[in-house]
Formats: C-alpha cells, sequence, structure tokens
C-alpha cells in the first residue's frame, strides 16, 4: 500500500506500465478519461503523470507561475484559475494514490461501518475526483458527492461508472438539504477556502442534529508546492475552537488530525461520549499542540512530505 502507483515489467526491455489501485483502476483508463475531458495528447498526459509523481504538486506550480499568480494569496485570479486550469487532475491523480491518503480513506470507511453502521447517508464536500466517494459507496453507505463543476467533476462522473453502487451528484450548495445527513466529510478543502469559519458553518448545517463531521485541513502546508493554500488560514492550523464555535464537539480521531471527527451537538439529542480514552483525546490535543507550530513553521509540513516524496515511489520496477 506504501507504493499506491508502481512502475512494473516483465523484462528490462518492455516499456514499463503503469498501474493505479483499484479505485482508480489502471494507468490505460486514467489517461484515457484525461484525455477525454481535456482533449490533450496521451503522451503528454503520461509525462505530467510522472512527472507530479516525481514532484508533488508539479503541474500546479508550472501552471501557477506561467500566469504570474501570487501565491497563498485569494484573487479572483485564484478563483479564475480553479475553474480553467486542468492541473488539479494529475495532483489529485497522485494524492489519491498516496499511501497515506488511502490510509485516510480506509481509516473513515472503518469508522463509520463500526461506529455508524452501514446505509448511512453521506456527504462528501470538495470529494475533486470523487474516490473517496467511490470508496464509502462501495462499502454500503449512500453518498452524495459534492464538486464545483469543471474537470474533476467530469473525472468523477466517469469513476462512478464503474460502480453499480448510487452516487448522487450535488453541484450548487442550494442543492444540498440542509439537517439531513448522518455524516460530512471534508478533506483537504478548508485550507483553500477564503472565509473558513462561514464555510464550516455552511457544511455544518448539511448534518442532523447529532451527525458527524469527519474533516482533515492541513492548514500548516504554506509551501512552494502547494500555492493555492491560503497563507491567511495559518492561523487555524492545530485550532479546536474553529470547530467548537459551530457547536461540534471533538469525539475521535487521528493523532495528526487525519482525520478529526467531530459531533453536531444540540439541545434536542443526547451527548456523545469521546470514542477514545482519556489518554487518546488528550493525544489528539497533543497533536493540535504540535501543529499549532505550523501557524508559524513549516516544521508541521516535514512528516507529510515525506508521504508526498519518499513514500510516493511509483516508477520502480519489480
Amino acid at each position: 500500500e506504501q507504493k499506491a502507483y508502481l512502475m512494473k515489467s516483465q523484462s528490462k526491455s518492455e516499456k514499463p506500465t503503469l498501474v493505479c489501485p483499484i479505485e482508480l483502476r489502471d494507468e490505460e483508463q486514467v489517461v484515457r478519461w484525461i484525455a477525454e475531458i481535456t482533449g490533450r495528447d496521451e503522451s503528454t498526459i503520461r509525462n505530467r503523470l510522472r512527472q507530479e509523481f516525481e514532484r508533488p504538486g508539479f503541474n500546479v506550480v508550472r501552471e501557477f507561475a506561467e500566469i504570474s499568480l501570487e501565491p497563498y494569496v485569494w484573487s479572483e485570479e485564484l478563483v479564475r484559475f480553479y475553474e480553467q486550469t486542468d492541473a488539479f487532475l494529475y495532483e489529485l491523480v497522485v494524492w489519491n494514490c498516496n499511501s497515506l491518503k488511502r490510509r485516510m480513506r480506509s481509516y473513515i470507511s472503518k469508522y463509520l461501518t463500526e461506529h455508524e453502521g452501514s446505509g448511512r447517508n453521506v456527504l462528501c464536500v470538495g470529494d475533486g475526483l470523487g474516490v473517496d466517494s467511490f470508496y464509502l459507496a462501495q462499502h454500503r453507505q449512500k453518498v452524495t458527492y459534492f464538486e464545483l463543476e469543471g474537470f474533476s467533476h467530469r473525472f468523477a462522473s466517469k469513476l462512478f461508472s464503474l460502480t453499480d453502487a448510487e452516487i448522487k451528484v450535488a453541484s450548487e450548495p442550494q442543492h444540498i438539504p440542509t439537517e439531513s445527513f448522518d455524516a460530512v466529510v471534508c478533506l483537504d478543502v478548508l485550507e483553500h477556502v477564503r472565509d473558513v469559519p462561514s464555510f464550516l458553518k455552511q457544511i455544518t448545517a448539511y448534518l442532523r442534529p447529532g451527525g458527524i463531521l469527519i474533516v482533515h485541513a492541513p492548514f500548516y502546508m504554506i509551501h512552494p508546492s502547494n500555492p493555492t493554500h491560503l497563507k491567511a488560514n495559518r492561523i487555524y492550523s492545530g485550532k479546536l475552537d474553529l470547530y467548537y464555535e459551530c457547536s461540534l464537539k471533538l469525539i475521535n480521531g487521528r493523532f495528526f488530525w487525519n482525520p478529526l471527527i467531530f459531533e453536531k451537538v444540540s439541545d434536542d439529542t443526547n451527548q456523545r461520549k469521546p470514542q477514545r480514552s482519556a489518554l487518546g483525546m488528550f493525544s489528539l490535543k497533543l497533536g493540535g499542540w504540535y501543529l499549532s507550530i505550523g501557524r508559524f513553521s513549516i516544521l508541521p509540513f516535514r512528516w507529510i512530505d515525506f508521504y508526498r516524496t519518499r513514500r510516493n515511489k511509483c516508477f520502480e520496477a519489480h
């Protein structure tokens, strides 16, 4: 699992073939989909995928520089960049194949099954290529995928065609009913958002009372490989008050907050007890103290960069 994308060959003379994990099937399929979506030739797409695996963020950084956008800052030009570029297709293929993301996806699915049961109404917010939605639907959850129209949305539609599980698709916030979901999953989205508290309140409103929010938001990842992460949001790194102010109660999660799990509390529902021991809950707070260093230092980025590069070897023959 640590090698999400591998080059394998039958002999040294053969051209190696890129193999995707089950959620993305195989290289030929992924390349074909991107070609159909973008109109680019397949050799260019393969080359861009390989560059992305060797240097995560390569495609976004290159296009960012080509149009001279200021990194880490919100602007109308940044909005247009999101709408027009196809660079995120390559970045998201690589990230969804990374062992760190795959483990987080597996953890979330296992958590939902063990603590919430199957057949729960789950909203995946900003799911990009739709891999998380696909995975949870395959594990018997009732999934709604929410992503704005664009290249990633079109890729997700192709991915969803591979499963018999029903996945509802929404592209406009007003089409999502409030207080109707048992769980909202929001991974790697908040660090891109201009007004984090307002956005968090918006997605919390989709939860029924007693529902759970599963969130991962690496606010500390202000690095040249992530120019679309907003520096203004670094103040939220390791900060639980951001969630408490939305009537969310921490009940579970992992040390590095990948992810955290909150319950939406109200006067009309019995609040759950924390699902970890006192020591386990303390470890989450300890992880938060470490991530709070990310408000002024790149230090918390170092551990994730290890997984994005050294643990993301994709062109090794075996």
